[in-house]
C-alpha cells in the first residue's frame, strides 16, 4: 500500500520530473482499483484529467504549494458541478453550484480534485455506512473504517491518494483515521472555514 508522499509527488512536479497529468493518472488508476472498499461516491476522471492538463500549462507551477497533488473530497462539502448527498436520500440530487472554501484553496494551491469520499448518512455515525454503500478497512475488509471520514481514511489507507479531506465534530476525522492506521488531525475551531 505505500505510495509517494504528499511531498514527494509536489517535488517531482516542481522539479519537472512528472507532469500534474502524470499524477493524476496515477492516482485515477489506483483509485479504479479499490472497489471493493467502497470508499468513493464518484471519480471524476474527464474533469481531472481536464484540470490536470490546464495546470501543467501554467508558468508559476513550480510557486504551487499543491502543485499536481491528487486529492479527494468528504461527501459534506460542496464541490461546483456535483451533487452534495452527505450519504443521504434525503439530500439533493442537484449539482452544486460553487465550490466550499476548502475547495477553492486546494485548487489555487495547485491540487487537483479527482473525486468524492463516501460517509455514513448526515455524517452522524461511528461506522461508513449509508443507502449508498458501506466503506470498508483496506487491511481488512471485514472491519469498519470507522466514521465519518471513513471513505477518506480508506483511500489514504489504501495508497489512492496522500492526502483527502475529512471533517471531525465528534471524532469524524480521528476514529477513521485510528481504525484505518493514517495520520489524521482535526485543525483548531476556526482555522478551516467550516461553513457546511
Amino acid at each position: 500500500m505505500s505510495q509517494p508522499t504528499a511531498v514527494e509527488i509536489v517535488k517531482t512536479v516542481h522539479s519537472g520530473e512528472q507532469t500534474p497529468l502524470d499524477t493524476v493518472r496515477a492516482a485515477l488508476e489506483r483509485a479504479g482499483n479499490i472497489g471493493e472498499l467502497d470508499a468513493l461516491v464518484e471519480l471524476f476522471t474527464d474533469e481531472a484529467i481536464a484540470a490536470a492538463t490546464e495546470l501543467g500549462k501554467r508558468s508559476d507551477l513550480a510557486s504551487l504549494p499543491l502543485a499536481g497533488l491528487p486529492v479527494l473530497i468528504k461527501d459534506c462539502i460542496p464541490v461546483a458541478g456535483h451533487p452534495m448527498r452527505i450519504g443521504s436520500l434525503a439530500t439533493s440530487p442537484d449539482p452544486q453550484s460553487d465550490d466550499h472554501e476548502v475547495v477553492k484553496r486546494l485548487k489555487q494551491a495547485g491540487a487537483i480534485v479527482i473525486g468524492i469520499t463516501r460517509v455514513p448518512e448526515l455524517c452522524i455515525f461511528g461506522s461508513t455506512d449509508s443507502p449508498y454503500g458501506t466503506s470498508r478497512n483496506p487491511w481488512n475488509t471485514q472491519f469498519s473504517t470507522g466514521g465519518s471520514s471513513g471513505g477518506t481514511a480508506a483511500v489514504v489507507a489504501s495508497g489512492v491518494v496522500p492526502v483527502a479531506h475529512g471533517a471531525d465534530g465528534m471524532g469524524s476525522i480521528r476514529i477513521p483515521s485510528a481504525s484505518c492506521g493514517v495520520f489524521g488531525i482535526k485543525p483548531g475551531l476556526g482555522l478551516v472555514p467550516a461553513d457546511m
